[in-house]
């Protein structure tokens, strides 16, 4: 495959790329989509989209993310070289951690006997950064004028809250897919910037979207490795200081006999619009970052999934996660 990349003002800009297997079109949530020409061959296109958050997420009073350089460029031709650091409301610093951004959860997180990111990296049984084939479910609610039960509405984005089984494919239908990916709006708020930080309500929740009990025993009874939400949490969040959760989304997840990896704050919630529809199978691919990994609970993470324009049957997709299977990666 040759693939081009290049950075233009800070936004990232896809090029097509040519696969043996067909045409690539790559999407980036921030960019305008590169559509394939009309001369381009009548085989299936294969689409690329990126999930990954451009920037960090925030809510009080959790800290915010600010840059700083570290070794100021004092020459156009000169060295320069930046860093982050959490800050909250007061000015003081903090360690920043993995979880204000486009992230995955390893069983440690919660699970003190659990895997670290160590133990999941680069291993067959884990999909968490191979390509495994993910079943995909959106569920923002439309534009019609009563609210649904279950959704709830944060600076004019309508999404869903509340996500019980009943939104999600039945057992037997998720049996044939590593991951799921749920989609509930939430991503358009998070991709505003760290400018839209929120705020409880009086009731002291945070309105994000989470996996309710039943979502979760389904979730467990399908034999899925990897769950990703477009949510900053995955839990019913009623608090953050200190973090309080309204269920044990988490703990069940990671600390099932075969464990559920967790990925949280995906965006791409404006991608059914950009590609004119909503692609219900994909290959998905996380790619979470290596260094430190011993020890560590999370990692930022990139993103993608792969799906095909005028592949009605799954067809195309299927040969593609055939020839990306763990055993071929893995040996």
């Amino acid at each position: 495959m040759v693939q081009m990349e290049r950075q233009q003002a800070g936004t990232e800009v896809f090029v097509p790329c040519l696969l043996a297997s067909g045409r690539l079109t790559q999407f980036s949530p921030l960019t305008e989509p590169a559509m394939p020409s009309s001369s381009s061959s009548s085989r299936p296109a294969l689409i690329r989209c990126d999930l990954t958050l451009p920037h960090y997420f925030g809510y009080a009073p959790a800290p915010m993310v600010d840059t700083r350089p570290v070794i100021p460029r004092h020459d156009p031709r000169g060295l320069f070289m930046r860093g982050e650091f959490g800050i909250k409301e007061d000015g003081a610093l903090r360690p920043i951690v993995a979880h204000n951004t486009t992230h995955l959860d390893v069983p440690f997180h919660f699970i003190e006997a659990g895997a670290d990111l160590a133990s999941v990296l680069n291993r067959p049984e884990w999909p968490a950064d191979r390509p495994c084939l993910a079943r995909m479910v959106w569920l923002a609610p439309g534009a019609q004028q009563d609210q649904p039960p279950g959704c709830h509405t944060r600076d004019g984005v309508a999404y869903r809250e509340s996500i019980t089984a009943e939104h999600l494919p039945p057992v037997e239908e998720l049996r044939h897919f590593e991951a799921l990916v749920v989609m509930t709006g939430f991503g358009r708020i998070m991709a505003r910037g760290p400018e839209s930080r929120f705020t409880p309500d009086a009731d002291g929740s945070y309105h994000v979207p989470h996996l309710t009990d039943s979502a979760v025993e389904r979730i467990l009874a399908s034999g899925v490795r990897l769950v990703a939400l477009d949510s900053t949490t995955i839990e019913r969040q009623t608090g953050t200081d200190p973090v309080r959760f309204g269920s044990d989304a988490h703990f069940s997840l990671l600390g099932a006999g075969s464990p559920v990896l967790v990925v949280e704050g995906l965006g791409g919630a404006a991608l059914p619009e950009r590609l004119g529809f909503s692609p219900q199978e994909c290959v998905l691919q996380v790619v979470p970052r290596r260094v430190n990994a011993a020890g560590a609970d999370a990692a930022h993470s990139r993103v993608f999934f792969y799906c095909y324009r005028g592949d009605p049957q799954g067809r195309a997709l299927r040969q593609l996660a055939a020839m990306l299977n763990a055993q071929e990666l893995h040996g």
